[in-house]
């Protein structure tokens, strides 16, 4: 935590540029993104951009590292009854919440994937690193009798696909769009409710 005066201007001066980063990113895309365009949009001069970070690849990677506090915070707050039913609502609505309130930085990762190794290497990185708790949660119903689509790692994968795409499309009440595709991705992998009737599915 930063305590001198110092270090708080530097600790609101990389706030600032990390969030002009996303303006920007949002803006013109991430590979058009030049540094003096981040620095302009955060009134702020191109030095003291080199006085936080390297890069633009650096600035990005800051702004991925954030991604995962804020699902490790998110996490924190759910119930923990509710993170052992049986339900993929947990992993799905960390998902829908960093996804919905960060598209930019997620699509900015995938473009800079495309143009640099290093970049490719760390975004695959991070992308297992989030993955994993879905496989690990699968693979715990699939100990407990759940008869999976696929195996844990396969319907992690559908899942995660299935999730992507449903959300770039929503545009509807956030708590709506995340409600449907908990219950369409349970039923996918769990079967209908045992209590549903055959008349109640239509």
């Amino acid at each position: 935590m930063p305590t001198t005066s110092r270090e708080l201007q530097a600790a609101r001066t990389r706030t600032e540029l990390e969030g002009a980063a996303r303006v920007v990113f949002a803006r013109t895309g991430y590979l058009a993104a030049k540094i003096t365009d981040i620095t302009r949009e955060a009134g702020r001069s191109t030095g003291s951009f080199y006085n936080h970070f390297d890069s633009k690849d650096a600035l990005l990677l800051a702004l991925a590292e954030r991604l995962g506090e804020e699902a490790d915070a998110i996490v924190a707050a759910q119930d923990p009854v509710a993170r052992t039913a049986r339900t993929m609502r947990p992993h799905l609505e960390v998902f829908w919440r960093i996804f919905g309130e960060n598209r930019t930085v997620i699509d900015a990762l995938r473009d800079a994937a495309l143009v640099s190794d290093e970049l490719s290497s760390r975004v695959e990185e991070f992308t297992i690193l989030q993955f994993e708790p879905w496989v690990d949660r699968l693979r715990g119903f699939e100990s407990d009798g759940v008869e999976l689509p696929a195996s844990p790692a396969v319907t992690a994968q559908l899942v995660a696909g299935a999730a992507e795409s449903f959300a770039r499309r929503w545009t509807g009440e956030s708590s709506h769009g995340l409600d449907a595709l908990v219950d369409f991705v349970d039923r996918a992998v769990f079967g209908p409710p045992v209590n549903t009737r055959p008349d109640q599915t239509r």
